[in-house]
């Protein structure tokens, strides 16, 4: 029941994250969710148990964007699982921006990090510069 609920919540904060992202301007997205800081790391190490539930969020949100009939894309599941780890609190997480350039064409990738360990969007994120973190404000949160 409770796994049940689990993936319920990761579907939820998935499509909230499409709508937010698809929806309103970028503006008012990245105001709702923190704002940018210099690509440093989120602030001081996170404890072991907020750890250890950043990754278990971090593999619900992975496991349902890969079930569901639209594609997420990295940013999508980068905001969905800044959501949940705001939503149970676990203070320094962030959104990772960075590009690169290939064959003549710039692309940009979005990964979610917490401390200095990234949590979504790390199969690439190395191949990508770093430009900047989107993290949340001290004291407050998303959601």
């Amino acid at each position: 029941m409770i796994a049940a609920v689990l993936r319920l919540e990761a579907f939820l904060a998935l499509a909230l994250a499409r709508v937010l992202l698809f929806s309103l301007p970028w503006s008012r997205t990245s105001a709702l969710l923190g704002r940018f800081a210099a690509p440093a790391g989120t602030g001081a190490p996170p404890s072991p148990r907020d750890t250890q539930r950043a990754r278990a969020v971090a593999r619900r949100v992975r496991g349902m964007a890969d079930r569901l009939p639209w594609h997420s894309t990295c940013l999508v599941r980068a905001v969905a699982g800044m959501l949940l780890l705001a939503r149970r609190g676990i203070p320094g997480s962030g959104i990772r921006f960075g590009v690169r350039k290939e064959d003549g064409r710039l692309s940009a990738h979005a990964w979610l990090i917490l401390g200095s360990e990234v949590l979504l969007g790390g199969e690439e994120a190395d191949t990508y510069v770093p430009l900047a973190d989107l993290v949340r404000r001290s004291g407050g949160g998303a959601a």
